[in-house]
């Protein structure tokens, strides 16, 4: 799906298209939803009644997922969650499902060679060029956590036995974006709502963004709104009621998404033939890499992201120079139109530098070999505005008890 025919669709589906095309379309699409948002109010109160049965694997389970289409924040999420299992003393796995990755089997892309405390500063582009048939989050998780098993599959069960079965020293089971996945049992569910499209329109797809209606937001233990500080706190307020109203019982959180690391291909000559070799990876600081450029520098900014406006809108915080900001499809599968259409952009503007998210930045060793200005990834992190408390508390009792 190309740029024009992605941002048309939005437009049918969020309302701003008020032509008479657009309105057919919603038209069509809300007789569309009905059945699919029935089958989908049967199938969840088939495993509400135990008709359906759930199936439990043998180490503590959480659950991280969202409501809507596209990006809510998970990848940086789960990250912390990562991390927060670790300094607990827990020895996590990560599960998904490998979206739109090349290999939908089940796949093993931890680097078990490498050391879990290594200080970081020059990362091989290893984990890019051997697991180059995996999806995007696959990627950037194996970046991140180069230590951490992390094994995808469409069968969540399969897939957890089979880390188990490799991995027994794991203790505690991370699934990434398996909240509709019900067949799994969970120990802890955490359902991610975007501060930017909370509802999805409260209409499921195709008529709006919702992957199943709001009650199913009753079975979260824990909602947090990813990139709260991109709101206004009473529009915070505003949606904090209305889950309350629906999920009383659950655990809220507000969470902010904030740069932590610079990633980077460093470009350098072969010593043989003079060509350009195998690209390593450099991870900076994020404050330190921008106290050293200058305001005046210009950045081309892209991403292929479900919401792209997020990302966005954290450049714009940080007051980057961004000249152009290019919104290419999720999962975008970078070709050589777009690279010349970067390029000439950046030639165009007298760019110094390239800019994306980590989700793109795993797919771009090409791109930086033919780029001759840097080409930069900015790694996000979370940090907790408001309920880190309570949601600890909750996680140490699950992974405890």
């Amino acid at each position: 799906m190309n740029n024009l025919l992605s941002t048309k669709l939005r437009g049918f589906v969020d309302c701003t298209d008020q032509s008479l095309l657009a309105k057919i379309f919603r038209t069509l699409a809300c007789v569309a939803s009905i059945p699919y948002s029935i089958v989908i109010r049967m199938r969840n109160r088939l495993y509400d009644y135990g008709v359906f049965q759930e199936t439990h694997v043998p180490r503590k389970t959480i659950v991280v997922g969202n409501l809507t289409l596209g990006g809510v924040g998970k990848t940086p999420f789960v990250a912390w969650l990562t991390n927060r299992c670790l300094e607990l003393g827990r020895k996590p796995g990560l599960i998904s499902r490998g979206y739109k990755a090349k290999q939908q089997k089940l796949s093993n892309v931890s680097t078990s060679h490498a050391s879990r405390n290594q200080d970081v500063k020059e990362i091989k582009s290893e984990v890019e060029i051997k697991y180059n048939s995996m999806n995007d989050e696959a990627l950037e998780q194996a970046l991140r956590f180069p230590t951490i098993p992390h094994f995808l599959g469409v069968n969540r069960v399969e897939v957890a036995n089979a880390m188990l079965t490799q991995r027994p020293d794991v203790d505690v089971l991370l699934l990434d974006d398996a909240f509709q996945h019900r067949r799994i049992a969970r120990d802890l569910d955490v359902l991610l709502l975007d501060a930017l499209n909370p509802f999805g329109g409260e209409r499921v797809v195709p008529s709006g963004y919702l992957r199943e209606p709001l009650s199913g937001m009753s079975r979260a233990d824990a909602v947090l709104l990813s990139r709260a500080d991109l709101i206004h706190p009473s529009e915070r307020e505003k949606i904090r009621s209305k889950v309350i109203k629906i999920a009383p019982k659950a655990v809220w959180a507000e969470i902010a998404q904030k740069p932590r690391h610079i990633f980077q291909y460093r470009n350098h000559l072969g010593e043989s033939n003079g060509t350009k070799s195998e690209l390593p990876i450099q991870k900076l600081d994020y404050r330190e890499w921008k106290e050293s450029i200058e305001s005046s520098d210009k950045f081309i900014a892209f991403c292929g992201l479900g919401a792209p406006q997020g990302f966005q809108k954290t450049l714009k915080n940080e007051k980057l120079n961004i000249s152009r900001f290019f919104a290419f499809p999720d999962h975008c599968v970078y070709s050589s139109a777009h690279y010349n259409q970067l390029l000439v952009e950046a030639e165009r503007v007298d760019a110094q530098a390239f800019i994306t998210t980590m989700k793109d930045f795993v797919k771009l060793k090409e791109f930086a070999k033919l780029s001759n200005i840097p080409v930069y990834a900015v790694e996000i992190g979370v940090e907790f505005i408001s309920g880190q408390e309570e949601f600890e508390k909750l996680l140490r009792q699950i992974i405890f008890q």
